[in-house]
């Protein structure tokens, strides 16, 4: 596994993100490279990813003084990859990490994603109510204007070989919450090979995604529409 990087996007994460790269090491041990990209954080996510990595010669960390958002702060974590193999997770530890081992593990395609939805309807994903609607709102957007034909584009765990991230145009008009639906909609354009995966996943209170979001996500959206 060391042909591959974990790349994590923090924001203000001083609470949840050492127990997310306890819970990486209680998994993968040292097998994995592991890179946080904290971008613009006001806590003490960076103090605490310094003690991390005294102790941790398979961690490093980004620390970016701007808000780069999340699909920012994994371009440029992307861009000091070295790896056969890359990947991104979200900072508050809600995957089922021994599902994403597997996925690692097994690795047979182009690009595979991590879905909470694949093969599961509405009642069988623990998600809030209003968090579940708009979920599915989005969904039948980015297939209608996009083509994406996915079950869960948003699902903050994403793998693919590094050869075909740098294979497509890594100017993105999306650096936020829709970052993930640009990047699938770019590999898509590419022809890659996608391979969606059935991941459990548990409910965190305190994300970083907030309701207020939705309006530039679907503005995104449209943009995406537009440069079709």
């Amino acid at each position: 596994m060391k042909d591959w990087t974990l790349i994590i996007p923090a924001y203000n994460e001083e609470k949840r993100i050492k127990q997310t790269l306890s819970s990486i090491q209680k998994v993968f041990g040292d097998g994995i490279n592991v890179l946080v990209v904290s971008n613009g954080s006001r806590d003490r996510t960076v103090d605490i990813l310094k003690e991390w990595k005294k102790n941790h010669s398979n961690f490093n960390f980004l620390d970016f003084s701007e808000k780069l958002g999340k699909g920012g702060a994994i371009v440029k974590g992307l861009k000091e990859v070295k790896s056969k193999y890359a990947g991104f997770i979200d900072a508050d530890d809600s995957f089922d990490l021994n599902s994403v081992k597997s996925i690692i593990d097994n690795f047979d395609s182009d690009v595979v994603i991590a879905s909470k939805w694949k093969d599961k309807d509405f009642f069988n994903v623990s998600e809030p109510f209003l968090r579940k609607l708009s979920s599915r709102g989005w969904n039948l957007l980015v297939r209608v204007l996009l083509g994406l034909k996915f079950r869960d584009t948003q699902a903050g765990a994403k793998f693919f070989k590094k050869s075909v991230f740098d294979s497509i145009d890594s100017d993105f008009i999306c650096n936020g919450f829709s970052f993930d639906t640009e990047l699938l909609f770019k590999f898509k354009e590419q022809k890659v090979k996608i391979k969606e995966v059935y991941v459990k996943t548990i409910h965190r209170e305190g994300s970083t995604f907030a309701y207020k979001q939705v309006i530039p996500m679907f503005k995104d959206l449209v943009k995406l529409w537009w440069s079709k």
